[in-house]
């Protein structure tokens, strides 16, 4: 009895599984503040303007995956391989890759700033997002620093610091925009659009001052982090080779993604729809139907996260048969758990959309994208498990296959069908992605 307890206790205070442990409780955290931020918004402003927020999400994806995704984990990875010793080795890698993430930030600040109109003009075709994309622009370098910062604390081992700093994060971010809600309701005004994105200036402000603070206590001494001599050329290419493959996944995954969002809506309106209309059927979509279709990702993204460390584990112990026991106990509960929601929301759409939106175009979002619940549950997790077995490209191809494969309905279906033919997209995507991610584990797991 004894010994187990003891045990148990050794678990606990292992770094990766309290980290992992802690990361999970955060994102899950993060997702429950982030879903009924939702719904504020979306009872703040109209339809239209819940569209054109949605149009400037891709523009700050595909800056995230060109300045700090891949350097992230780059170094994560070159401070990991340091070793608890070699101090100025590990604060070398970390300097040098902030020097390229802020670089570039800097740069795409500077230019979407400068092109704002342009781009809203020309590419999003929505000129009221320049003032959007402009406050959004001054976050770049925040979120570059932050996120480098949180690959250095992963590879420390102090996973609590970017757990903490997600909650800050989030946390400053929805309770600014109230401040900012209720001050224009004393001014007896209407709360702009651009509100949302100083939150998010401010949110990122305050992650990234947190994370500075950490490191300096971290650090032991301040002028231990001023050398200039821990940066070198070399650092720099060792991180580049890591970080440039992830980063230009990562950059095909989000110029995709923005070119779905930019096509939707002009496709909505070759359907018949007037621009405004188009808007705020995409609005609908991204700001009140998605997001609760997405609330128990929450859920199974928290358990992916806990199961990529167990198969990695499981892989190098060689015990494929406990992996098998995984994927198939997976495959069961997510889909019990999307047929379980998706009869829910049948039932339950008209109800949810005018208690929490009061829209019923939402309601019928809302129950169409029902059906697309057992699959969009079920491919988090089948990736976490792919992740795990270090078969990173594999799934990376596969999404790409799926987000094509919605493309084309958005180009083909929507001008004939209008937005069913997107959610049609949604459903088919899904069910390829999920097709192949389990073709892929007979191939690696099941019967190998």
């Amino acid at each position: 009895m004894q010994k187990n307890q003891i045990q148990i206790a050794g678990y606990l205070k292992n770094p990766l599984l309290s980290g992992t442990v802690l990361l999970t409780l955060s994102g899950f955290l993060t997702k429950i503040i982030g879903f009924f931020y939702k719904i504020f918004l979306a009872r703040i402003f109209h339809e239209e303007g819940l569209g054109i927020i949605g149009l400037i999400s891709p523009i700050m994806m595909l800056t995230h995956s060109l300045c700090a995704a891949g350097l992230q984990n780059a170094i994560t990875r070159q401070v990991a391989a340091c070793g608890p010793t070699k101090k100025d080795q590990r604060y070398g890698y970390l300097y040098t890759g902030l020097i390229f993430s802020l670089t570039l930030s800097t740069l795409m600040t500077f230019a979407i700033f400068q092109y704002a109109p342009a781009i809203s003009t020309y590419f999003l075709h929505e000129k009221r997002c320049t003032i959007l994309l402009r406050i959004t622009s001054l976050s770049f370098p925040l979120a570059s620093l932050h996120t480098c910062l949180n690959g250095y604390f992963y590879a420390q081992k102090k996973a609590s610091v970017p757990a903490i700093s997600l909650l800050i994060e989030q946390g400053f971010r929805v309770f600014s925009v109230y401040v900012l809600y209720t001050f224009s309701l004393s001014q007896h005004a209407k709360l702009p659009l651009a509100a949302c994105c100083v939150g998010m200036f401010i949110g990122e402000c305050a992650s990234a001052v947190f994370s500075c603070i950490l490191l300096l206590c971290d650090s032991g001494r301040q002028n231990s982090i001023l050398k200039t001599s821990m940066v070198s050329l070399q650092k720099g290419k060792e991180l580049l080779s890591l970080a440039a493959p992830l980063s230009l996944n990562r950059v095909c995954m989000s110029l995709l993604s923005t070119l779905e969002t930019i096509q939707l809506p002009q496709m909505l309106v070759k359907s018949g729809l007037t621009s405004s209309q188009a808007l705020s059927i995409y609005g609908i979509f991204s700001g009140m139907a998605f997001p609760l279709i997405m609330f128990p990702c929450a859920l199974t993204g928290s358990a992916g996260s806990l199961l990529l460390p167990y198969i990695s584990e499981q892989q190098a112990a060689n015990h494929k048969h406990r992996i098998k026991q995984a994927v198939i106990l997976t495959i069961f509960l997510c889909f019990l758990l999307g047929l379980t929601f998706m009869f829910f929301l049948l039932v339950f759409a008209d109800t949810i959309g005018s208690l929490l939106f009061h829209n019923a175009e939402a309601a019928k979002q809302i129950r169409a994208l029902s059906f697309a619940c057992p699959f969009l549950y079920l491919s988090g997790m089948l990736n976490s498990i792919l992740h795990g077995l270090g078969k990173n490209t594999l799934t990376f191809f596969f999404s790409l296959l799926s987000l094509g494969c919605r493309l084309l309905f958005v180009f083909f279906a929507v001008p004939i069908f209008g937005f069913a033919g997107y959610l049609y997209g949604i459903l088919c995507g899904q069910i390829l992605l999920d097709l192949l991610l389990i073709l892929a584990l007979r191939k690696f797991i099941i019967y190998n």
